[in-house]
Parts: structure tokens; C-alpha cells; sequence
């Protein structure tokens, strides 16, 4: 871990009333959390996170509006993983994400594999969750959650989302 803020890209992909969400396990715990990684050196945001989702979940998508800039600093959290080193400290974009390609008219249960990452401990799948059923689910960051019960459209301002 570097002595410095790493830089990534959070995507927020919904598709006919569902939100694609990555699961995190540990003991006596399971919470859910938005797909997405580190840029890479001469990677824009948008396609970081465009590359991440493919990565992660075998879906297409095009990142739209940022609609949030999230930052994470892990010696400050409240509900930080095991494992996660103290000085793990990110600046991530949060995009609005449609899925393209074929994907598109597919329902979402038929969208998407997960692809396990050698490098994230603990996460151990993906989910196509209602919209609905959002309320019931421990999701981070917690404004997350908010902003899914408050609904999103392109026109979102970007908001900025503090460590909390």
C-alpha cells in the first residue's frame, strides 16, 4: 500500500429495477457492495470502471454520468473488513452505469458470472438485487443505500460522499 490516496472507480449499474451488487462474507457477516477497482496509469475513470464490472461480473456496461466522488480512508472508518491494512486510502469515482451489448435486452438473473479476485479476500459473489429489497441488505457505503431508496437518474448532481 502506497504512502499516498490510491484512485478508482465505483459503478452504479441498474437494469430493469435491479442493482448489480458484489458480496462480502466474514464471519457473522454478509454486505453487499458496488463493482469497481483501481484506474490504471493512463486509464481514464470511465473506462476503469467500465474494465472493472467486465472484470468482475462478465457484464458490459457504459459509464455514464459520475453522479458521486467517495472517499475511503480506513484508519477513519467504522465498518472496515478484516484484513484491510490501516492505511488503505481511496478516492473513487462513482458512475451511473447502463449495460450494453447483447446484455441489454436480457432479463438480469440471465446477466453476468463472477469472477473471483485473488487480491479481495471475502468477496464472494455477485447479485442482481430489487430495487426493493435494498432496505433489508447492510450495503457500503451507507449513503449508497440512500441514494438506491431515493432513486437515480442521469441528471443526479454529483454529490460528494465523505468517509463517515
Amino acid at each position: 500500500m502506497a504512502d499516498r490516496p490510491l484512485v478508482g472507480a465505483r459503478a452504479i449499474v441498474l437494469h430493469r429495477g435491479y442493482v448489480l451488487l458484489l458480496r462480502g462474507e466474514e464471519p457473522g457477516r454478509v454486505y453487499w457492495f458496488l463493482p469497481g477497482g483501481m484506474v490504471r496509469h493512463g486509464e481514464s475513470l470511465r473506462q476503469a470502471c467500465e474494465r472493472e464490472v467486465l472484470e468482475e461480473t462478465g457484464v458490459r456496461v457504459r459509464a455514464g454520468p459520475m453522479v458521486y466522488l467517495r472517499e475511503f480512508i480506513a484508519s477513519r472508518h467504522k465498518r472496515i473488513t478484516r484484513g484491510m491494512p490501516p492505511n488503505h486510502h481511496v478516492v473513487a469515482g462513482v458512475f451511473l452505469c447502463e449495460v450494453t451489448g447483447d446484455g441489454a435486452d436480457r432479463e438480469p438473473g440471465q446477466l453476468g458470472t463472477f469472477v473471483a479476485d485473488r487480491n479481495a479476500k471475502g468477496v464472494t459473489g455477485m447479485a442482481w438485487v430489487k430495487l426493493a429489497e435494498v432496505e433489508g441488505l447492510e450495503i457500503h457505503p451507507p449513503q449508497l443505500k440512500s441514494a438506491l431508496l431515493a432513486g437515480l437518474a442521469g441528471d443526479t448532481p454529483l454529490q460528494f460522499w465523505p468517509e463517515e
